[in-house]
Parts: structure tokens; sequence; C-alpha cells
């Protein structure tokens, strides 16, 4: 058995190695995707019903690029369809105004929150940008992660982060297009409920 020391030293050898080597990491909660209390009570035991009311919630921005947040959501719009929710729906983009660019990303989700429990959305993909950025040898590094929320009471039942990189003059969209495609695999969604 590894002691802390040695298990946070693995978990940073991993990370460095497949950094190094370009490949991609996702990453899931303990209990292997479903999360929550819901999930660890069999409530979606069968999958998350994909003929429920979906939407996409604004994501939060923690990377230092700008103005990439709506076009994420709307890749995100397109990809869920293949992924077993077919009519989900986008919130209306409200105006933040705040000095700060973290809180701005914190009020486009509370608004969007808000806006999906009071239409009659039952679970909503939500989701963060930690990086977007081309390094110095001009290839493209995105990390991100999804959460799908029960807007009913607010909690989290699946969730995963990955990051991925590309090869020099690929473009930052293409790569988080394969990046969320990657993420969304571990999905559990049942289509016929």
């Amino acid at each position: 058995m590894l002691n802390k020391t040695g298990l946070g030293l693995s978990t940073l050898v991993l990370t460095v190695f497949l950094a190094l080597t370009g490949c991609q990491y996702t990453g899931f909660n303990e209990s292997g995707g479903l999360g929550g209390t819901a999930a660890s009570s069999g409530l979606y035991r069968e999958g998350l019903p994909g003929t429920a009311n979906w939407a996409v919630l604004p994501f939060v921005n923690h990377s230092e690029a700008t103005s990439i947040t709506t076009q994420v959501e709307r890749i995100l719009m397109v990809k869920l369809p293949s992924h077993g929710i077919e009519d989900a729906r986008l919130y209306p983009e409200s105006e933040v105004t705040t000095a700060s660019k973290s809180l701005e990303g914190a009020h486009r989700y509370q608004n969007g929150k808000q806006w999906a429990m009071q239409n009659d959305i039952s679970f909503a993909v939500a989701g963060e940008i930690f990086e977007w950025f081309y390094d110095d040898s001009g290839r493209p590094q995105v990390s991100m992660g999804l959460a799908v929320i029960d807007i009913r009471n607010g909690e989290v039942i699946w969730s995963v982060n990955g990051s991925s990189e590309g090869l020099q003059g690929d473009d930052l969209f293409d790569i988080s297009r394969g990046l969320m495609s990657d993420l969304l695999q571990s999905l559990p969604i049942n289509r016929r409920i």
C-alpha cells in the first residue's frame, strides 16, 4: 500500500508521462462515473434518462483565453445527440456586469441554473475550461471538465475531467471537439427512459 506521499508522487509521474507523450487523460469520480447520493442509492442504475428535459448551462472559464465559452457550449450542443441526448436546450444568454472575470463566469452559471429551474429542465450539462492555450512549440493545449446536474436538487450526479494536446498548427476548437467527444463517451445515458 502506498502512503500519501507515494500516491501523490505516482500521480505526478503519471501526469507528466501523459503530458510528455501527448496522450489524453480522463478522470472519473470515485464511483467510476455516476456519483452523488442519487446515483449511489441506485436511482440511475440503468443510466440517466435521455428522454428527460436537458439543457446546457454556461461554462465557467478558468483559463487566460477570452470569449471562448459561448462557442464551446455550442460545440457541446452539437455533440450531445450522438451521445443520447436528443433535444437539449441552450440557456438564453444574459448580460452579466461584474469587474471580475471569475465572478462573471459564476454569475452566468447561476443565471443559467435559475433559468433551467424555471423552465422545467430535469438535467443540465455544465462545464469548466481549465486550460486553453498554445504552448511554446505552437501545440494547442485544452483541459476541461463536464458535469451533469440534477436541476431539481442541485446534485452533481456525473462528472469527468480531461485534457488533450494537438500538433503544431492544429486549431484549439478542433482539439476541444475531440476532447469533448472523448469525455462524453462515459456519459451513462439510457435512450429508452
